[in-house]
């Protein structure tokens, strides 16, 4: 069975034993690098609230419930979400203080010393949430965000200790500002709601219109926690759509088109946020397709999909004819077309590398030992989405112990490319693309490039595969090369950092500068390429 939110982020089976629940959490917190994986961190955080809230009532999660929450339920008593819209944005910032009201101070010196705390954690908080005393949409810090749990800790366990009406006071001020803050606020709403129960509000009158927009949001985020899990049904329809580029007839096999509907009225209708997790230019070529096998509605593009929905067509046919009429159901009589149908899936993914006119028949004529590697890549990888393209890609770095001086400024002019679109995609990366590229990983994390950069990197790649040096298998090591002292001058210029940080940079691969640097560079070099050593070149 598989493990849903929380206990597939913990890594243990549903439980009721507290001690297990923190135990796992301390396990998958020495696992995790707190300085690099702040958004793990916080759901790390969150699933282990979620699940000790869940031990705490007595009861488990429901494991059939994938999550899918309203996109299947149609209830008449649902309260209109459109009543939560006025909570997606806050004209000024409002932060309602429930600590300095008399009426809810307790004489007693104790209870005196610990409001004042929580007076102290409640200001904290807010300055958080309201940094310079503005609304921000830009995310906490990993800094920010621990302290900000920390007070709101000191927040909630005053809350649990205090009266009904001041307990109330809290209760309503978090939702209030959380909602009006969000979603800086996002760290801190699955902890309040794990203490405060706010999601059992949700859908009856009573529900307060700040809650609204919050278990909106929770039930968003817990709906991404799901869809992300191989199990859920519409996993593959969210992996589809969350990889980089544009689908191709292959993608459109793969995946249901029913299920790709689904999902995106179900997102626009209850959880509008999760859209910008997807890559709009996958969306928007599922959206632009007028039936399930992906013909294109107009251009040239219909006639190409056409002959291949044709041609794969007229394969199966084969297929089942052959297999039909095999007598002895002899798996060999099938060979000829599951070969035909292997063969023109792979000259699909050998066009979207090069471009059109280029199949793996001209992949061999020009370097059959790249051709038998590529081949194997294909076999390999089941053509799965872009791996074929990452492969290349790779090759093409490696080329560069044996690439003429005309291959290396293609080369160069393919990674100025790629870092280029490492540096747009590093906000939501965290910097992750660009250190692939640097290190010649084109899969873990995709590179997304445009429809117009794709158009410019086709021929680049096929100059480099007409070249015959995509076969090489690089020795490795390191490119030891000097730069001029006037290329050093030109990166500083056009960079925009000091000549401390460029020189840091350009040591140093985890530098958050060295895409900026590396740019730079190739730049420089790429307007007088015949002005430095062919190190240089080699080590772009």
């Amino acid at each position: 069975m598989k493990r849903h939110f929380p206990w597939n982020i913990l890594g243990i089976d549903a439980t009721q034993d507290t001690a297990a629940i923190r135990k796992a959490y301390a396990d998958a917190l020495r696992a995790t690098n707190l300085d690099e994986d702040i958004a793990g961190y916080a759901n790390l955080r969150r699933a282990r609230d979620e699940a000790l809230w869940l031990a705490s009532q007595g009861e488990l999660e429901d494991e059939g419930d994938y999550g899918l929450g309203d996109f299947d339920d149609d209830d008449p008593g649902e309260v209109d979400s459109d009543y939560a819209e006025d909570w997606d944005f806050a004209p000024e910032p409002f932060r309602p203080d429930p600590l300095h009201d008399g009426a809810l101070t307790d004489p007693s010196p104790e209870r005196a010393e610990a409001q004042g705390k929580a007076q102290d954690a409640w200001q904290a908080l807010t300055d958080i949430l309201y940094p310079g005393g503005a609304v921000s949409e830009d995310s906490v810090t990993y800094a920010e965000m621990e302290e900000g749990l920390a007070h709101l800790t000191v927040l909630l366990d005053h809350a649990e200790q205090s009266d009904l009406a001041e307990h109330d006071a809290l209760d309503g001020a978090l939702a209030d500002v959380f909602a009006r803050t969000w979603p800086r606020s996002a760290p801190f709403v699955e902890p309040a709601n794990a203490a405060l129960h706010w999601l059992d509000e949700a859908g009856s009158l009573e529900e307060r219109p700040a809650l609204m927009f919050l278990n909106a949001r929770l039930k968003g985020m817990r709906f991404h926690d799901k869809v992300q899990v191989a199990g859920h049904p519409l996993h593959k329809a969210w992996a589809e759509l969350s990889r980089p580029g544009r689908a191709s007839f292959v993608d459109r096999l793969r995946v249901k088109r029913l299920e790709i509907d689904k999902l995106l009225t179900g997102l626009r209708q209850h959880y509008p946020e999760l859209e910008s997790y997807l890559a709009p230019e996958r969306v928007a070529s599922w959206e632009s397709s007028t039936n399930a096998s992906g013909v294109s509605n107009t251009g040239p593009k219909a006639v190409r999909w056409i002959f291949i929905a044709v041609l794969i067509g007229s394969m199966l046919a084969r297929l089942g004819s052959s297999m039909s009429d095999s007598r002895d159901d002899d798996p060999a009589a099938a060979n000829p077309a599951i070969a035909d149908l292997n063969m023109a899936l792979i000259n699909l993914g050998v066009a979207d590398i090069f471009g059109d006119g280029v199949d793996m028949a001209v992949v061999k004529d020009a370097d059959r030992a790249f051709a038998d590697q590529l081949q194997a890549d294909f076999d390999r990888t089941g053509f799965a989405s872009g791996r074929a393209l990452g492969f290349a890609r790779r090759k093409v770095l490696e080329a560069g112990e044996v690439a003429a001086f005309d291959e290396l400024v293609a080369r160069a002019q393919l990674r100025r490319l790629w870092l280029s679109a490492a540096q747009r995609q590093s906000g939501k990366q965290a910097g992750a693309v660009c250190q692939n590229v640097l290190a010649g990983d084109f899969v873990s994390v995709p590179l997304e490039l445009t429809e117009d950069e794709r158009a410019r990197e086709r021929p680049l790649l096929r100059q480099l595969l007409d070249a015959k040096v995509l076969s090489h298998q690089a020795k490795g090591g390191t490119v030891q090369y000097a730069i001029p002292g006037w290329v050093v001058s030109d990166v500083i210029t056009r960079s925009g950092l000091s000549e401390d940080a460029v020189r840091k940079a350009m040591t140093d691969t985890a530098s958050a500068d060295r895409c900026t640097a590396e740019i730079a560079l190739i730049d420089t070099v790429l307007e007088n390429p015949g002005r430095v050593s062919r190190d240089l070149l080699i080590g772009l």
